[in-house]
């Protein structure tokens, strides 16, 4: 078995979460499923708190996140390595440097903060291989703006999200890009699904689901013995 590691990156309110979960049960029972950390069980207790006053907590959260999504990566990367299941992540490691590119952008992180960030997150890149697959989420940030909207009225845990405006949406599709197009240069194989149109029926859904596996499928195993480490994001 030629397991992959798969990671899911798209906005803030693309679908992503729903999707990875569908995704890694459409791979098989042995696919190990990796979700994002939010303000659920305390996985990221600073959502909160940053929303509020985000040049207090962007560098605290954003360091705290870090951590979290490497462990995940090692978690991932072992049991792909081992041959246990493929492995999927609700955005990644990688993943984590579009918001920290942005929050500097945006002043909520100091140029001196995002230095810290940038040495701790080369450190850790010892360890960590570039993953088999990336998925790109593709929804306009005017939709992902609505499905946050919808989501708001329906989960008392994302009222935070109502200080997220399109412009920020805007500015961070361009950074998820820029990272993206990081990893197709470095090798990874990159699935682009357009994810705007929520899908009518129960039954179109699993069918688009199964599509995407496909492609996952499809994708030529790496050789991770002469796999690189990615250089920089």
């Amino acid at each position: 078995m030629n397991s992959k590691v798969i990671i899911v990156e798209g906005l803030i309110g693309a679908g992503k979460s729903s999707l990875t979960k569908e995704l890694a049960q459409t791979l098989g029972s042995d696919t190990l499923y990796l979700m994002e950390p939010d303000e659920k069980d305390g996985a990221n207790p600073y959502l909160s708190d940053f929303y509020e006053n985000q040049r207090r907590w962007a560098f605290t959260m954003q360091t705290h996140l870090l951590q979290a999504r490497f462990r995940m990566h090692l978690q991932a990367q072992w049991h792909a390595m081992n041959n246990q299941g493929h492995a999927l992540l609700d955005r990644s490691y990688f993943g984590d440097t579009a918001f920290a590119r942005l929050q500097v952008k945006t002043g909520a992180m100091t140029e001196n903060e995002f230095e810290t960030y940038k040495g701790i997150y080369h450190a850790m890149t010892a360890s960590v291989l570039l993953p088999s697959v990336c998925v790109r989420l593709q929804v306009a940030p005017e939709v992902a703006a609505e499905r946050i909207r919808r989501r708001m009225e329906l989960q008392t845990g994302r009222k935070c999200e109502d200080v997220i405006d399109l412009g920020y949406l805007r500015d961070l599709d361009r950074e998820i890009n820029h990272m993206v197009n990081v990893l197709n240069s470095q090798g990874v194989q990159i699935v682009h699904v357009p994810w705007d149109t929520d899908r009518s029926t129960p039954e179109e859904r699993v069918d688009a689901v199964k599509e995407i596996a496909a492609q996952i499928m499809e994708t030529p195993s790496k050789d991770l013995f002469l796999d690189l480490h990615r250089r920089t994001l």
